[in-house]
């Protein structure tokens, strides 16, 4: 059997690029078009995630590229379009498709005679990848401490936060609690836990108990803005709709969690970063309620989330009658939300 070249399949690439939809329609891919993507289930694992796969349409070498968002099954194959029609033959055959099978599938739909296929030579860096920020991974140190030993260390839950309303069973959730120990960077602090998607221990905030403690607040050392907070918890409950409430501080996160929420996040202040914009791209999510304090840096909050995520997401920002989610019970928080969110058909 002849070897295929690069450059036959780069041509078949630009090919099939050129109609995606007939292309989709063909395996009976059902999903959502935005201006510069299809996303839909990933058809190559079988995921149950609305968007959790992309098509891009898009861009000189953006277009044909794709992504699986929950589970990364383009790294299994290539990541331009014909790997995506070999990832989904695959994947119904229940065996990896051969390169010239599936290279001749591509023929036959695109009804193209090989013998008369002009063949472009194409320059190396034409090689079909995903844009610089799809190939970006976060950079995070390998975890040194375990969940196991943090809960070791604090006093679980804090008593801080239970005299100010929260719930045993939530803090115990979260693991935050006390440091008690002296000589350590926490002592007299409320100690919140941050962990990433996968529950590794990433870093800490602390909140001093004592007024005259300072900083009043303080991060481990090393800390990053490349975590959502409470991501470990709410990526398992954004249901079919994908939706992630967005918030300013861990407290507001706690609040909305033993309200129902539990697909709230926290952005460690009034700024997205790049890596959390990234987190939630890959995170599934279809639909952002930004719920960041209602003061004016909120407000800016606000503008500045819509305006960095761009079109990747749907936006909705509830009104409430206080200044943050944190000042709210639990009972106004179902009061003022339920019925706005009932209206936008996002619960």
């Amino acid at each position: 059997m002849k070897k295929l070249t690069q450059n036959q399949i780069l041509t078949v690439c630009d090919k099939l690029s050129e109609d995606i939809p007939s292309l989709l329609e063909y395996f009976e891919i059902e999903g959502v078009e935005y201006p510069n993507r299809y996303s839909f289930p990933c058809p190559i694992h079988g995921g149950d995630s609305p968007e959790g796969c992309s098509v891009f349409t898009d861009g000189d070498t953006a277009t044909g590229n794709w992504r699986c968002w929950t589970n990364q099954c383009e790294q299994d194959y290539q990541s331009n379009i014909f790997g995506f029609v070999r990832g989904v033959l695959s994947y119904r055959e229940g065996k990896d498709m051969p390169l010239n099978t599936v290279y001749n599938f591509c023929l036959d739909f695109l009804n193209l005679d090989e013998s008369k296929l002009q063949v472009k030579e194409q320059s190396s860096n034409k090689e079909v990848k995903l844009l610089e920020v799809f190939e970006r991974k976060i950079e995070r140190k390998p975890p040194t401490i375990s969940r196991d030993q943090i809960q070791s260390t604090i006093n679980i839950p804090a008593e801080y936060y239970i005299n100010r309303g929260y719930d045993k069973e939530t803090l115990k959730t979260f693991d935050i609690g006390t440091c008690f120990a002296k000589n350590k960077p926490m002592s007299g602090r409320v100690v919140v836990p941050i962990y990433d998607e996968g529950y590794n221990y990433v870093g800490c905030v602390g909140r001093a108990i004592d007024e005259n403690l300072q900083p009043k607040w303080l991060h481990s050392k090393g800390f990053k803005k490349n975590i959502l907070y409470g991501f470990n918890i709410a990526q398992n409950f954004m249901g079919d709709k994908g939706v992630l409430f967005i918030l300013e501080g861990q407290g507001d996160v706690l609040r909305m969690y033993e309200s129902g929420f539990k697909n709230s996040v926290g952005i460690f202040g009034s700024s997205i970063s790049d890596d959390q914009l990234l987190v939630l791209e890959k995170s599934g999510a279809l639909n952002l309620v930004i719920l960041t304090d209602y003061d004016d840096a909120g407000k800016k909050a606000a503008n500045q989330i819509v305006k960095k995520c761009g079109r990747r997401f749907n936006y909705f920002r509830p009104q409430i009658s206080k200044k943050d989610i944190g000042e709210m019970t639990i009972e106004q928080i179902h009061e003022e939300l339920n019925p706005q969110l009932q209206k936008e058909n996002l619960i």
